[in-house]
Parts: C-alpha cells; structure tokens; sequence
C-alpha cells in the first residue's frame, strides 16, 4: 500500500554510501543543527534533545540500516506519542528509497485516532497483528532480525513495551511471503496532520538484543545461578555483546556474602561482564553491592554512559582497588568531578559499594553520591561528570573488567532501586549553605555541625584552597567562576557549587 508519493523529491536527499558502521548509537543530542549522523536521511526534526516527527503531512526520516542481507542485527529505540495523536512508520527493504519497498507494510500507532492505545502491523508473514502501546509516555520497541541464512530465509521479532508483537523466528516477509532486498532502514513519516511522534535514544548492533524490560527495583544475590556456568541473563550482559565463557561474570561458591554463591570476575585479561542499568536520563537512582576482594589480589571496574557498550563512554574514568598490587587496601577514582579520589577497604572480607545518582533536574545536572565500606567517597551533590566537566549520555551501567592477571573480584547481593539508600550505619550528609553566592570576596557557612575540614575544588576538580575556618572564607584569589566547596565533619561530607565573580 502506498503511503505517500513524495520519494521522488527525497530521492537526491538520500544519494548517500548505504556503508553503515557496524553498529552506533544517538541520543538526538544535536545543539549545532544538522548534519545528524550517516544514519539520518533527510534528517530529523530535533526539539528539546529527541527527534520529532511532527502533524504536517509531510515531514519524514529515514533510519539507514544499512541494506543488510547476512549476519543478525538488532533495533532498539523509545517512542512517545501523547493522547489524541497517531503515529506511523514502516519499514523499507532498500536505502535510498526510490519507489518504496514495504518489508511489513505499515506500523501504525492510533490508526486515525480511532483506537487510542492501539497499534497494528499490517501486512506480516502472520497477518495484520494488533499490539498495544501507551499514550503520555516513553515506551521502548525492539526488533531482532537473524539474517544468518541469508535474505530470502531472514527471519525476525518486533517487541513493544516489552510485549513480543512479532515472536522471535518469525518469518522476514509480508502474508504473501515475498522477501524483501535487504533490512534497508525505517521510514517513520508524518502520516496526517493529528500525527506527532518522539523519538529518543537508538541503538543499532550487530547482535540481538534483550527485549525483557530491565526490572526496577532488582535484588540478585547470586543463588539463582549454577555454580560455574556464565551469568548472562536479565540485567548482565557483556561489553560488545561477548558470549563466551571467559567473558562473563561466572557463578562460584569460593566465596559468598550471603547463601552459597556469589559471581566472579577473575585473573584471565578476558573477563568483562557490563551490568546494565537501563540508560536512565531522570529521576533517582540508588545501586548497592557487595565486593570481596582477597589479599595480594586487585580489582577493577568502571560506569558506562550507555548500555550495550560499543566503544565505552567512560562517566568518572576508572574505579581500581589496589591498582598493580601497590596499594593494599587503597582504591581511588581517576577522574571524577572532584578529580583524583581515594578511599579505604579491606581486603579478605566483604565491603559494601553504594552509589545514589540524582537525575531529577536531567543529565546537565546530574549529582551523585559514592559510600565505600560506609566511608563516604563522593559526597551527596558531587557533580556526575568526569573532572572535565563532560557530561554522560545517561546512566548506563557498570562494567567490571579483569583488567589484570592479579584481578580477582567477588560480587554479591545487589539492590537498584529507584529513590537513595542510605549507608549500613545510617549515614547521612552533612547540611550547610554558603553565602552570598555568587560572591566576590568572601563566603560564609551556616552550619549547625562541627567542621573539620573545608576543601574548594576547581571545576576541573582541582583543589584551590584548603581551610578549618567555618566562618568566613577569603576567596578574593580565586579566578572568576564555577567551583565546588566540599565540607567534613567526620564521616560525613556535603559538597555544593560556588561561583565566583
């Protein structure tokens, strides 16, 4: 079925190498305009960091897949559609579009307004389908397809809101059976003037992807598991999609927090499991765990900006617990907003890792907290940047990797949960306010603690100037700008922005 009759004006638009990467990833985060990446034909609209494919019968951008006829490739992207609209897209089996090849059909989404929460496929190897999706917020769609038999055999799955709309293995043709050229690319075009469809956060590998939505809040304390089979299932991948032995996190009762069995990362340089916390962009966050790390033994891991991982997006750089064997029970963090940290921990019994990420006011914005062995390390309001001030593309996960043959990480008893927690002895931060803010000459604390310590950092995380005075504070020196001031009063510690005029 014809949609539309304006391919012909996009057709010197779209006369670009269909040579895609591999795999990428895009957040819509576009401040300069197009160019949007090889991917985007024309490109899309962008808004407010997502693309938008508005009601005006005409706007239209196709998502190059790259005219794919061998090997498996997986889609995932979110969609937002609010009450009273529709949306649509299909897609198409070749890259430029000339006259149009639908692989499926159409995909509609409240097809004319008439059926709000409602989509259907039209023209699949199973029919026309029905699915269900919600108005008013983000929800994710998936597909699968395994190419690996070459074209004409493709088959292929189509997930929506963790719902499986198409199963996997379903054959990759319309109810006619006719195959199409290639997985060319997605058309997603403004099919009337009620339509108006977001679009944020794509990830495009060479491999599946996981269509079971990533559980809030998740408990895992390793007893599910058989001992010294890999971890690979629900929210524990690998970087790059790796499914071998050595790759993953593997169950072992050599050492175990609670129960039997805890996961493993050891000596072998290979080892890199990701554990994947569901590229959140808002709202709090709160991950705890437990390390064994034993003597003579280091330990190594790192937070992702994004999961799945293709190239790493490194948030705070690296984490290292006695890095090289020269530093026993030291750890420090390389990069983070307050630049090079370290902390305290034992060896040979088990510690607690807790960290709280406030998302509430966007990436931009975005504080965290670090409690190590219930010592806070990053204060609550620490920035969640590394000391360059980059900001992540989300919260995307942790990836633990035997970066050595002396690594040997035990990992026990987790808990993600939207909201904080708190320190196994209740620790809280410390409340204080400076003022005036901005300044000139001088701040003031207000603060009904005992200060111990006043640390200011630069925005590069550079400490400027160090002081026990909890009154008045000469910052006349200090050059022009953004800076954070971090107080202690024994375990606890608060940090908060200072500008300087």
């Amino acid at each position: 079925m014809a949609m539309k009759n304006c391919y012909l004006l996009l057709t010197a638009l779209l006369l670009f190498s269909t040579s895609l990467s591999a795999q990428f990833m895009d957040d819509m985060e576009y401040p300069n305009g197009p160019p949007y990446g090889e991917w985007w034909v024309p490109a899309p609209i962008i808004e407010g960091g997502m693309g938008t494919i508005p009601g005006d019968g005409v706007t239209e951008a196709i998502l190059n897949l790259g005219n794919r006829i061998f090997d498996v490739w997986g889609l995932e992207f979110w969609m937002y559609i609010p009450s009273n609209k529709e949306a649509y897209w299909n897609l198409q089996g070749a890259v430029p579009v000339t006259g149009g090849e639908w692989i499926v059909g159409n995909v509609f989404f409240n097809q004319d307004l008439i059926s709000p929460g409602v989509g259907i496929i039209d023209d699949t190897a199973l029919g026309a389908v029905n699915f269900n999706f919600p108005h008013d917020q983000w929800f994710r769609v998936v597909m699968n397809w395994d190419i690996s038999l070459g074209i004409s055999l493709a088959t292929w799955q189509f997930n929506v809101d963790g719902v499986d709309v198409i199963p996997f293995g379903s054959p990759f043709t319309n109810e006619d059976e006719i195959p199409p050229t290639s997985l060319g690319g997605v058309n997603f075009y403004s099919i009337s003037l009620d339509h108006e469809l977001y679009l944020d956060d794509f990830i495009y590998i060479g491999d599946f992807i996981e269509t079971e939505p990533n559980p809030i809040p998740v408990t895992d304390d390793m007893e599910s598991y058989t001992e010294g089979e890999p971890i690979f299932e629900g929210w524990w991948g690998t970087w790059g999609g790796c499914d071998i032995l050595e790759c993953t996190l593997v169950s072992t009762s050599a050492q175990a927090r609670s129960g039997n069995l805890s996961g493993l990362v050891d000596g072998n340089g290979l080892s890199n499991p990701d554990l994947n916390l569901g590229n959140k962009t808002s709202g709090e966050w709160a991950l705890e765990f437990y390390i064994y790390i034993p003597e003579n033994k280091e330990a190594y891991f790192n937070l992702q900006g994004q999961i799945p991982v293709s190239s790493g997006e490194w948030i705070v750089g690296n984490i290292f617990f006695n890095e090289n064997l020269t530093n026993p029970g030291i750890g420090h963090f390389d990069n983070s907003a307050l630049g090079h940290v370290e902390f305290n921990f034992p060896h040979g019994e088990w510690f607690s890792f807790i960290m709280n990420v406030d998302l509430t006011n966007g990436m931009e914005d975005a504080t965290w907290q670090v409690i190590i062995n219930n010592e806070i390390v990053l204060p609550v309001g620490t920035p969640f940047t590394n000391n360059d001030g980059d900001i992540p593309t989300s919260l995307g996960g942790i990836s633990f990797f035997a970066n050595t043959n002396n690594n040997e990480l035990y990992l026990d008893d987790f808990n993600y949960i939207e909201g904080v927690i708190l320190g196994i002895n209740d620790v809280s931060d410390l409340n204080f306010s400076i003022y005036p803010n901005p300044t000139i000459n001088s701040i003031n604390i207000s603060t009904t603690e005992s200060i111990e310590k006043i640390n200011i950092y630069s925005i590069h995380g550079i400490l400027v100037k160090e002081t026990t005075n909890n009154k008045t504070i000469d910052v006349s020196n200090l050059s022009s700008g953004l800076y954070f001031i971090e107080i202690t009063s024994g375990k606890r510690k608060s940090v908060q922005k200072l500008i300087k005029n």
